[in-house]
C-alpha cells in the first residue's frame, strides 16, 4: 500500500493541476508547498501528511509539493476508504491535520481582514 521514496532538493513530489493517486507522510527533511510559484506551507515534522486533500476528494491536486532539501517521504497509492478501513488510527492523523491547518488558515484571514480594515480606517480619516 505504502512504499518510501527519496525525493533530492527541489524535486517535485506532485503538481497542481495532476490526478492526486497518492498522499505523502514525510519520514525526514522538509517539503513545500506552492501555489503556482507561492509557497504557501512549509513541513519538515516527522509523520507530516500532505496531498491528502485530493485523495481524500478525488480531484486534481490543488498544489504543488516540492522537497525544500532531500526528503523521505511513504508514499501512499491508494483508495483513502481502504486505508482507513486497514489503517484506522491514520484517520485520526488526517483529520488532526486538516483541522490544524483550517485553524491555522482562519486565523490569518481573520488577522488579514482586521489589518486591511484598520488601514481602509486610517485612510478614510486622512
Amino acid at each position: 500500500m505504502g512504499s518510501t521514496k527519496f525525493f533530492k532538493k527541489d524535486e517535485i513530489l506532485a503538481r497542481e493541476g495532476e490526478e492526486s493517486k497518492s498522499l505523502f507522510v514525510l519520514v525526514n527533511g522538509c517539503l513545500g508547498v506552492f501555489k503556482g510559484s507561492i509557497k504557501i506551507a512549509e513541513f519538515d515534522e516527522k509523520g507530516t501528511v500532505v496531498g491528502e486533500i485530493g485523495v481524500i476528494l478525488r480531484k486534481p491536486r490543488t498544489a504543488t509539493i516540492k522537497a525544500m532539501e532531500e526528503s523521505y517521504v511513504v508514499s501512499i497509492n491508494s483508495n483513502i476508504s481502504a486505508l482507513i478501513d486497514e489503517y484506522p488510527e491514520i484517520t485520526k492523523k488526517i483529520l488532526r491535520t486538516l483541522a490544524i491547518r483550517l485553524t491555522d488558515i482562519t486565523e490569518n484571514y481573520w488577522n488579514l481582514a482586521e489589518r486591511v480594515d484598520i488601514e481602509s480606517r486610517i485612510k478614510s480619516e486622512k
